[in-house]
């Protein structure tokens, strides 16, 4: 029996790289300096990176440096992320498959 069908992966990956982009997004428009600052790539003094969506999960910098990180965020952003990406793939998986033949 073949449970998940290509749809299924397809709506199942759609969706992650939705939340990838979303997160690439997020981490720019948090960010004192954009995406570069969080890829290490900025040259701008004092700024703060921060990553996550939708929970901030990743903050560091400042002129008082610190650095924090929330790994209870990270698991509640990778849960919704998963449950998103795995209802989406059943969706589509129930709504493109071809019935089986008898």
């Amino acid at each position: 029996m073949k449970f998940f069908s290509r749809y299924f992966f397809i709506g199942f990956l759609g969706v992650l790289l939705i939340f990838a982009v979303f997160n690439l997004l997020a981490a720019h428009l948090r960010s004192d300096c954009g995406l570069q600052a969080v890829l290490g790539m900025s040259s701008c003094a004092d700024d703060i990176r921060r990553a996550g969506f939708p929970f901030l999960v990743w903050e560091e910098g400042g002129f008082a440096f610190r650095s924090l990180f929330y790994p209870l965020w990270l698991a509640i952003d990778v849960v919704i992320a998963l449950g998103a990406s795995l209802g989406i793939g059943l969706l589509t998986h129930r709504r493109f498959r071809k019935p089986k033949k008898e």
